[in-house]
């Protein structure tokens, strides 16, 4: 995968936040106990984990990584780190403590996930940093005055684009200016799925807009049945609906088509990254991002349709199995990118977006997937499920 390939080696090879990642390097340089904690603060995939990770790294110390949001309450974070914030070794070397998704504590009284947390910054004799993607959620505020709170952005699109022209031209892959912005676009700072979008990226597919306009059903369905994505763009132009309303007309008719379930996945993931794009679209105003849209569905979701007899549905209900397919799979789903997450040291909410396809698609091999499982601590039930996912 290249989003490992191209993991940065050292804090100088990151992408973005120069002056928030001097800033954690700084206060870590001078960090004695009993100092305040770091708390990197900003939305998945602009290098909170990789800077914890290089730094531990570069300083020499021991990295003891936690997802917050897997062991929330008081009991399970003590005997998760309650030791290693105690404990120096002989010769005064130190660990260093990352927390990921602290927003997802529980903050209650009878949970005291926020209350150990806070109590423990005031004693640990190890450097501690935190991560949390919501800067408006009530588990950062209650521990932002324990904290230096640090801001982490999306890096700026040019940035972006120069670090994924470096990997193309490594890869020596002729990539389109305009499939390259939409890898960016569509990632929004993201800098782990903008690789994983360029990885992605075949051949690009360009049409000729034609100046006609289509009824739902008829361009649609001739979206659905297109030969290349080249068609299918041509035919999702020409359909006369709002944005908003040809994503949720495309996922009805996914979801009342009879998908093999690893196929059904995929297809949802996709879907969900266009529901983000328009969520950014709709919040921001930016209307000229409307144009990636259709690319988006045409480049990454028709091929993963065709040929499978997926048709236009107006109207119904999701007939019961197929709703206790979806729950089934994702609660199976959701479990493994959390292990994943602690696991490789990112986020859940990336690990699910942008790695599981991945590693989804690697799962036919027997070995790798026996490899995975023990790794991840995963029981029998997970097999079937990731050989499913597989495709095999």
């Amino acid at each position: 995968m290249w989003v490992e390939k191209y993991r940065p080696r050292r804090t100088t090879e990151m992408v973005g936040n120069e002056e928030a990642r001097l800033i954690v390097s700084a206060w870590l340089q001078k960090w004695k106990p009993h100092a305040k904690a770091m708390l990197m603060v900003g939305p998945p995939g602009t290098g909170k984990t990789t800077l914890a990770t290089l730094l531990a790294e570069e300083s020499g110390m021991k990295m003891v990584a936690l997802n917050a949001s897997d062991v929330r309450t008081k009991d399970k974070l003590s005997r998760r780190i309650g030791e290693a914030t105690k404990t120096v070794s002989l010769f005064g070397g130190r660990s260093l403590i990352f927390l990921d998704e602290v927003d997802g504590l529980l903050g209650r009284s009878d949970y005291g996930g926020v209350e150990f947390i806070k109590e423990t910054l005031k004693e640990s004799m190890n450097p501690i940093i935190m991560a949390a993607n919501d800067p408006d959620a009530d588990e950062v505020k209650k521990l932002g005055a324990a904290c230096i709170m640090v801001r982490f952005r999306p890096p700026p699109p040019r940035e972006v684009e120069l670090y994924l022209r470096m990997i193309a031209k490594e890869e020596g892959l002729a990539v389109s200016d305009e499939a390259l912005r939409l890898c960016i676009t569509t990632a929004e700072g993201d800098i782990r799925q903008a690789i994983n979008s360029l990885q992605s990226q075949g051949k690009e597919a360009s049409a000729t807009r034609k100046d006609v306009r289509l009824g739902v059903g008829p361009g649609l369905n001739a979206f659905f049945e297109a030969e290349d994505s080249a068609s299918a763009l041509e035919a999702l132009r020409q359909v006369s609906l709002q944005p908003i309303e040809k994503v949720r007309e495309i996922e009805k008719s996914v979801l009342k088509a009879n998908l093999p379930p690893e196929v059904l996945s995929k297809a949802l993931e996709t879907l969900s990254r266009t529901d983000l794009l328009m969520g950014k679209i709709m919040k921001s105003q930016q209307w000229r991002l409307l144009r990636y849209l259709d690319t988006t569905l045409a480049q990454e979701l028709q091929p993963l349709l065709r040929g499978r007899g997926v048709r236009f549905i107006s109207s119904g209900d999701l007939p019961f199995p197929t709703l206790l397919r979806i729950w089934n799979d994702s609660k199976k789903i959701k479990e493994i990118s959390r292990k994943y997450a602690l696991a490789g040291h990112t986020g859940a909410a990336s690990a699910r977006t942008q790695d599981l396809p991945y590693i989804f698609s690697l799962c036919s091999d027997e070995g790798f997937r026996a490899r995975l499982e023990k790794t991840l601590d995963l029981d029998e039930t997970f097999d079937k499920f990731l050989e499913k996912e597989s495709g095999r």
